[in-house]
């Protein structure tokens, strides 16, 4: 009896591997794991759009007739708990050795997610893949994770799975021994519970007279900080107000937000933030529980560095 396909479960039967593009759209072998990924979603929209006209002798009107195909919106997104750093060249663009920066291009990718199957095995190789959004979040007693939310360009089947390669033998990135400054070398002295930061880097998706994608180009990168602590002493406050008061002019103007985060080899990945006022607080007072602040940060730009 000829053996057939199964359900198969994510991670034990499946991986997500990528590459950089050398030409946007022309496909890599990829060959490099994101972290330790947990979660791989997509998402295929074909846009399309009904064809309606007057009545004929045996359809039309109320009816539809016929179906147009329209651009297809190409997405997908990867999630991994975050145990190295590389990856982080193609959300800013730039990478000068281990320390990452803002560039007006950074590169695509070709990004393969691979299933292993009893009888077919299923390569889902995209193609011409940036990065829309990273969203990087810790919280007390858990690894510091990642998600990734792409755009690409192209996508093709094959029945050959890419090569699958070795994981980065490093555990991820906590967030027990994490750091705040607000700026940079003022600690923040309340505790904090969990953070979130979000970079996103509206790409404008080009198509021309084809229905994928032919090129990319990137809008306003823009970065969010998203701090919850509990309440200790009156610094967040009076840094959205500016003062005592609020400010007539302006909120403090935060030099830098910088944020640490260690690996349990004592590898260390700073996030140094620029210009970084609070644009959102919010206090939460309720009986018998601890007072708590939270607050959103809006910041200028971005080095991130991995020692």
């Amino acid at each position: 009896m000829a053996a057939s396909n199964v359900p198969v479960s994510a991670g034990s039967k499946s991986y997500v591997l990528y590459k950089a593009e050398t030409t946007y759209g022309t496909a890599a072998t990829p060959d490099t794991h994101f972290g330790l990924d947990t979660e791989f979603n997509n998402n295929i929209k074909n846009n399309m759009k009904p064809n309606r006209g007057f009545k004929g002798s045996t359809s039309g009107g109320r009816d539809v007739s016929k179906y147009t195909a329209g651009k297809v919106d190409l997405g997908f997104s990867v999630t991994f708990d975050m145990n190295t750093d590389a990856w982080m060249k193609y959300v800013l663009g730039t990478a000068t050795g281990t320390v990452y920066t803002g560039a007006d291009l950074p590169e695509s990718l070709t990004i393969a997610h691979s299933i292993d199957n009893v009888a077919t095995d299923r390569d889902e190789i995209y193609s011409g893949c940036v990065v829309e959004t990273c969203n990087i979040k810790g919280a007390e007693g858990e690894p510091v994770t990642c998600t990734l939310d792409f755009k690409a360009a192209d996508l093709n089947y094959d029945s050959t799975l890419t090569a699958n390669t070795a994981l980065a033998d490093f555990a991820p990135y906590t967030f027990s021994e994490s750091t705040f400054e607000l700026p940079n070398a003022t600690v923040i002295p309340n505790i904090v519970n969990d953070f979130d930061i979000t970079i996103q880097n509206n790409w404008t998706m080009h198509y021309g007279p084809s229905r994928k994608a032919v090129y990319a180009t990137p809008g306003e990168r823009s970065y969010s900080v998203k701090l919850s602590t509990k309440y200790v002493d009156d610094g967040l406050l009076n840094k959205a107000l500016g003062g005592t008061g609020i400010a007539a002019d302006t909120p403090t103007q935060n030099a830098t937000f910088e944020m640490v985060l260690t690996r349990p080899d004592n590898a260390t990945f700073t996030f140094l933030f620029g210009i970084s006022p609070i644009d959102s607080y919010s206090l939460s007072a309720k009986l018998n529980e601890s007072i708590g602040e939270n607050i959103e940060l809006m910041c200028s730009s971005l080095t991130a560095t991995k020692a």
